[in-house]
């Protein structure tokens, strides 16, 4: 337990160490207050409307992947991962365990983000299931992100790169016919379905 608070506490100092980090962090957030504001001034509405929602569902698993990409990046370069490589404990539990702290993070900010915007009528176990299948990203997003990049700016370049994986659920939500299926093999795709169907 002591090892596990203090994995918790030193992942807590290292997103919140860096600007860019905490920007990531609490960036689905505001972009949640800034859709409720333009929903509310009727700036937003129609089709516009339902591709601001499915980007509501989709954007905290993406944009948490990315942190824990960048978390991950950090750790290589400060040859943490080398270290924990000679250690008792096993790489791929602290691996594991940075995706899947930025996994629950990801459910947390996917339902404020939901539920901030207003954008999807429906209740918090609804948002929460959403949730759940928009941070099945984080996983993704974050060994794409460290597949491809070796420092924090190649991270950036490729974090921009696999933004791609969100054109397939937001294309996706154009079509109810069998041709959607063309754009299921985006991990978001289930979290835009569920917010187009409710």
């Amino acid at each position: 337990m002591e090892l596990f608070r203090t994995m918790l506490l030193s992942e807590l100092r290292n997103i919140l160490r860096e600007r860019m980090t905490v920007l990531m962090l609490f960036m689905p957030l505001a972009m949640g207050v800034v859709i409720r504001v333009l929903i509310e001034r009727e700036i937003v509405e129609g089709d516009v409307l339902g591709v601001l929602a499915v980007v509501c569902a989709l954007l905290a698993g993406f944009m948490y992947g990315a942190l824990a990409g960048f978390s991950l990046l950090d750790d290589r370069d400060d040859q943490v991962l080398l270290s924990i490589g000679i250690s008792p404990y096993p790489l791929w539990a602290y691996v594991w365990f940075k995706v899947g702290f930025s996994f629950l993070l990801a459910i947390g900010a996917g339902v404020a983000l939901i539920a901030l915007s207003g954008a999807v009528p429906m209740g918090t176990g609804d948002m929460v299931l959403v949730s759940i299948a928009s941070a099945a990203q984080v996983p993704i997003v974050a060994f794409l992100v460290n597949a491809f990049a070796t420092n924090k700016v190649e991270g950036f370049v490729t974090m921009k790169a696999t933004g791609f994986l969100l054109l397939f659920p937001i294309g996706g939500y154009f079509f109810l016919d069998a041709k959607e299926w063309l754009f299921a093999i985006a991990p978001g795709h289930w979290a835009a379905k569920a917010v187009q169907r409710s």
